[in-house]
């Protein structure tokens, strides 16, 4: 059962219309309780004061959740490092600050977030969606190293907008054109113009289309905690996990309805008996 859906804004993502996401949720699931608030780290900060305590502490196990090798799993005493500690102090205390590239363990990120909720809102009925500008990613022990993710379902969820980004891969045309361009010598001007090139078949930082994405993604966070499935099979379909630019803008920018008949249905019987 949920009776409140809380939804954390990342100030580092000016072109996102948080306010329509929430309104999107309320509107499909209007028995639900769904409160927007600002960033959930820099929020707790500032209502604690600016507390340097605080601000250390969480620095310093942001220092400790980061991926500093692809290919070596994050050990679970990862010490902080002093340079990295006064790196996340800056960014903690710049919300215009924007650092594309470094990742962190997506369940050492969620841990931190869980943290930091007050005890009164932590419960199973409580569900709690973050929006970060951070990449995350999870390790896969099958092929040993770390792959970027653009969701981690749970108590709290995570939604990395650096993850929509970076995480589905482009299209094979667009990797063959790099290789291409990387094999004759074009300098990162000719790169980038290239990537331009290809901007309608994947999302871009401050892309005015990712509104519209996180919307499905918000879902899936919902979908996870009510079924325990965050996933559909369906390519139309919300809720689908694309793995390719072009399958994610498929599934949340595609003609159609919003969600497969399955989880149109499912959708709606919540929507008229209430979500429990």
């Amino acid at each position: 059962m949920i009776c409140n859906v809380y939804i954390y804004s990342e100030p580092r993502c000016a072109g996102l219309a948080f306010t329509e996401v929430a309104d999107y949720v309320a509107e499909l699931l209007p028995s639900l309780a769904v409160q927007l608030r600002g960033p959930l780290l820099e929020s707790k900060i500032e209502g604690n004061g600016n507390d340097t305590g605080l601000l250390d502490g969480i620095a310093e196990s942001l220092a400790k959740a980061k991926v500093r090798d692809l290919l070596q799993s994050v050990p679970s005493d990862q010490q902080a490092l002093t340079g990295e500690v006064a790196y996340e102090r800056r960014r903690l205390a710049n919300p215009s600050s924007v650092v594309h590239g470094l990742m962190y363990d997506a369940y050492a990120y969620s841990g931190l977030c869980h943290a930091l909720i007050p005890q009164a809102e932590a419960g199973f009925d409580q569900l709690h969606i973050i929006f970060t500008n951070q990449l995350i990613g999870t390790w896969d022990p099958a092929d040993r190293r770390y792959h970027a993710r653009t969701v981690l379902c749970g108590s709290p969820s995570i939604i990395s907008i650096s993850g929509l980004v970076e995480a589905p891969a482009r299209s094979p045309e667009y990797y063959f054109a790099l290789r291409g361009a990387e094999a004759i010598g074009l300098g990162k001007e000719s790169k980038l113009e290239l990537a331009d090139s290809f901007a309608d078949d994947c999302l871009s930082y401050d892309d005015q289309r990712m509104t519209e994405v996180v919307k499905g993604y918000a879902m899936q966070a919902i979908a996870y905690r009510l079924s325990g499935d965050a996933f559909c099979s369906d390519p139309k379909c919300r809720l689908f996990n694309a793995h390719w630019q072009r399958e994610l803008l498929k599934a949340q920018l595609g003609e159609g309805p919003d969600f497969c008949s399955e989880h149109e249905g499912f959708f709606q019987r919540l929507s008229k008996e209430g979500v429990s």
